[in-house]
């Protein structure tokens, strides 16, 4: 299928109109489509735009609190809870980052759980919003299941992403942001609209047999074999687990089921380093960046590259050229 570029301008403008006319507030739906333009612009379209139209339609069906109120418990002086009533994962998402940054503030350490919650989107995006304030953040969730554990057939863990966020002096921020699938489950949803195949190793078929073709995944694997495997079961517990929610098989599905409210649940950590004794924090890892990309590369490789290296690359030609959009998914927006 074929792909259009739009100015981030207007590709904002289609995403927020339609969420408006879903149901959301304003304010919910700019915060929503500031989550999903990053997506995009970074080269995550898995998680971008082409999501509107499955918000929209749970907004539609009740699966989704359009009049959230989210409310916040403080347990101590660094953790809380925050509620996010059903609503947007993205908002409250923020919401949590926020909180979590005043507390690291104050304490040198945020810890934000956030329970009654849905889809947030790409976790990268909240790690910028820490590293931007100068924190070090770390960022996890739950998903629905559609991930065959190590050794297994069926299905049994979630797509359970992990991020991290680190501040670098005078650069862009270190992110790490990576689902503990071998790839993400919107990235199936992706290649299916583009017609595009996947590669080897990232899924198997209804029998347990590898599969490239998008179309015949029964099931995606975990990255790293028994390693992914292990970090996503630890994900759950640290999320639904801990909040009381659901895990595994008994998540309700994101899509299928959209009357009912999903209950996911989240948690971010925020950590100011100043606050632990370290003022050059970002300046050492600027020189840890410095270093790295100065490692002798393999042949064949240009250059050793940070972690979202070619994302920053990414934005940069998005800024100039547009972003690319699924024609499909263009078309849905300007409908």
């Amino acid at each position: 299928m074929t792909t259009v570029h739009v100015k981030e301008a207007e590709l904002k403008g289609l995403a927020l109109n339609k969420l408006i006319a879903a149901g959301l507030d304003e304010n919910t739906a700019k915060e929503v489509t500031e989550v999903l333009i990053h997506a995009d612009a970074t080269g995550v379209h898995s998680h971008g735009v082409m999501r509107v139209e499955h918000y929209c339609e749970r907004l539609a069906k009740g699966g989704l609190n359009a009049k959230a109120t989210f409310s916040v418990e403080q347990v101590s002086p660094s953790v809380a809870v925050l509620d996010s009533d059903d609503g947007m994962g993205h908002s409250a998402l923020i919401a949590a980052t926020k909180h979590g940054i005043n507390l690291a503030s104050d304490t040198g350490l945020g810890f934000v759980s956030v329970k009654n919650t849905s889809h947030c989107g790409a976790l990268s995006y909240f790690m910028e919003q820490a590293t931007n304030a100068g924190m070090i953040a770390i960022g996890m969730t739950q998903t629905d299941t559609c991930v065959a554990p190590h050794g297994g057939a069926a299905k049994f863990l979630g797509t359970n992403p992990i991020a991290f966020g680190f501040p670098v002096e005078g650069s862009t921020p270190m992110i790490i942001d990576m689902a503990t699938s071998a790839t993400a489950y919107g990235k199936l949803l992706h290649a299916k609209e583009t017609g595009k195949s996947i590669g080897k190793g990232l899924a198997i078929d209804a029998e347990g047999n590898e599969t490239t073709d998008p179309h015949k995944v029964a099931n995606l694997l975990p990255f790293g074999g028994h390693k992914g495997s292990g970090i996503a079961l630890a994900i759950d517990a640290l999320t639904g687990i801990l909040m009381g929610a659901n895990f595994g098989n008994h998540i309700v599905k994101m899509y299928g089921d959209y009357e009912k409210m999903r209950k996911l649940a989240s948690l971010v950590i925020v950590i100011d380093p100043k606050k632990l004794g370290n003022p050059m924090f970002a300046v050492m890892m600027a020189a840890m960046v410095k270093e790295l990309h100065e490692v002798p590369p393999v042949p064949g490789v240009d250059k050793v590259l940070a972690p979202n290296d070619l994302q920053v690359a990414y934005r940069a030609e998005c800024d100039l050229n547009g972003i690319p959009v699924a024609q499909g998914v263009y078309d849905y927006l300007v409908s």
